[in-house]
């Protein structure tokens, strides 16, 4: 197992609440957890090098969380890996979902029983669920508007063979985010406009749902009254993608750039 850089407030996720009266929406970041529960161990191949892959590496540090809180906007971080617990899938596809990584190093080597995976996903996978759930309903109490959604992450620079068979028309090379939502389907035209637009005005190349949709996360949010993307940031920006080593000089620019567009966009389309 390796570490996180801080102490972990809670074995599943930490929810910022909006501070003050004001409540904007919601950015959910579910793959930048690196905790692996004792209970997963038996499991699991032991290579840490193959678990560090494919983690959203420390998006949640690349947003000021308490800028966010104070502009209105919920965030929720969770701290289970998702070789473990893909919070991005659905719960029968959620628990050790990638027997492999994406470099195809093998990542599980025993299967669990159906009870045992019946009990990871309600310890693991329910609760983050429930917490958007109640989240959302509570802002849709409270808002005429839709609400503003976010689920970030983080993608490699190049795709991997992995990607590669999962969308084969893929360009090898990548831009400096993707927005996504399921083509068309949740949001309006000008939420996701917005976002692009305010980003490539920073001097960063975007893309449409190229080359990902949205995962379930986004599916999911999608039935309530939501204008609700995914945002993949190109890892390559921020982090050294062979050391799993975040890069100071291009963290302290995109930090306040991210956050400064995120607001921006969840203050607009607020009601």
């Amino acid at each position: 197992m390796f570490k996180l850089d801080h102490p972990i407030k809670s074995p599943l996720f930490d929810y910022y609440a909006p501070l003050g009266k004001h409540y904007r929406g919601l950015i959910s970041i579910p793959h930048s957890g690196e905790n692996i529960p004792q209970e997963f161990e038996k499991f699991l191949s032991g290579d840490i090098a193959a678990y560090k892959e494919d983690v959203d590496f420390k998006v949640n540090e690349l947003v000021d969380i308490q800028s966010l809180q104070q502009a209105g906007i919920a965030v929720l971080v969770a701290h289970v890996h998702r070789i473990c617990v893909d919070l991005n899938r659905s719960e029968a596809n959620s628990v050790m979902f990638w027997k492999d990584n994406t470099q195809g190093k093998k990542l599980v080597i025993q299967e669990a029983s159906e009870s045992e995976v019946e009990k990871l996903i309600e310890t693991y996978h329910r609760p983050y669920y429930e917490l958007l759930k109640a989240t959302l309903e509570d802002l849709e109490k409270r808002k005429s508007a839709p609400i503003s959604m976010i689920d970030l992450h983080s993608m490699p620079s190049r795709p991997t063979e992995y990607h590669m068979k999962q969308n084969p028309n893929q360009k090898t090379t990548r831009p400096h985010f993707c927005l996504s939502d399921r083509r068309g389907k949740t949001c309006t035209p000008e939420f996701i406009q917005f976002f692009h637009a305010e980003l490539e005005k920073r001097g960063h190349e975007c893309s449409f749902n190229e080359p990902y949709i949205g995962g379930y996360v986004t599916e999911y949010v999608d039935q309530f009254r939501t204008n609700n993307i995914q945002i993949e940031i190109n890892r390559s920006i921020y982090m050294d993608e062979k050391t799993k080593e975040l890069l100071p000089e291009k963290v302290f620019q995109l930090r306040p750039l991210l956050t400064e567009v995120l607001i921006k966009g969840f203050e607009k389309f607020d009601s």
